[in-house]
């Protein structure tokens, strides 16, 4: 009987769970609503964007510890304008059904996309845009794989009198799965004439692309010779592209937040020309 009890009340604390989950989702469209947070955005145009991408293996440091606080502060501590975030939790177990998406758009007073690639019974998985200014819009498509699912999300930012597209991914572990998903990534941004971000943990080394990202016209941004990996184990597989000219470097902050390092660069907005 003691064990029946048990059952019924860990049952009925996960049917609890999820419809508070169901009833959060529902109130902000899928996470796809952003938080409007009017006193910190900016509207002005600035000299240049600070962008990262960061693979924060939702919150979950080398220490063993889940700690958002300290994942806002890194990004704070840097003052990066526009983020890409992968591996993002929203009402899982691990994290301690908390959102994480949104606790740091609430912790660094910032607007929020978020883009589910797993949904399960109680919580989301996926990645997340953050912005000082204005989300306009934003979308979201799975991408093919015979893997775990990976998504592509995508938002137009208005920077001042500019409007930018920043696009966060998180590719597949198969080769198979990478190739299908950077060949669909390529059909839905080619073509933009905007000026165009594209971030996340490609899953592979630069000189593994099978499927190059010129198609977009689109430029890697290199790290500076002395930062050699984005991964504590010595590996660099996070990127970030864009069909920004004259760009310069990009840099990591070496930390045990995450098993990622963030990859951050600056962008000068008077190096944009149109074609």
């Amino acid at each position: 009987m003691g064990l029946l009890r048990h059952i019924r009340n860990v049952s009925s604390l996960a049917l609890l769970i999820l419809l508070m989950q169901l009833a959060a989702i529902s109130s902000e469209q899928v996470g796809l609503t952003p938080k409007i947070l009017p006193a910190a955005v900016q509207t002005t145009t600035p000299a240049g964007l600070t962008i990262m991408t960061f693979n924060i293996h939702h919150g979950e440091g080398l220490d063993g510890t889940v700690n958002m606080k300290r994942i806002a502060a890194l990004i704070a501590g840097e003052q990066a304008d526009i983020i890409a975030l992968q591996e993002v939790d929203r009402y899982r177990l691990r994290s301690g059904f908390v959102d994480q998406a949104k606790e740091l758009a609430d912790l660094l007073g910032m607007q929020m996309v978020f883009a589910p690639s797993l949904t399960y019974m109680v919580g989301q998985y996926g990645n997340v845009i953050l912005s000082r200014f204005p989300i306009k819009d934003h979308s979201y498509e799975l991408l093919p794989g015979k893997l775990e699912t990976r998504s592509l999300l995508t938002a137009t930012i208005q920077v001042g009198s500019e409007s930018v597209q920043v696009a966060a991914t998180h590719l597949g572990l198969s080769q198979a799965d990478r190739t299908a998903q950077l060949a669909r990534i390529s059909e839905i941004l080619a073509g933009s004439k905007e000026p165009q971000i594209v971030a996340g943990d490609f899953n592979m080394e630069l000189e593994s692309f099978l499927t190059k990202m010129d198609i977009m016209k689109l430029t890697n941004i290199p790290l500076r010779p002395t930062m050699k990996a984005t991964l504590a184990d010595g590996k660099s597989i996070d990127d970030l592209f864009t069909n920004w000219p004259h760009i310069g470097s990009a840099w990591t902050i070496p930390t045990n937040y995450s098993d990622h390092f963030p990859v951050i660069t600056r962008i000068p907005l008077g190096s944009w020309v149109r074609v």
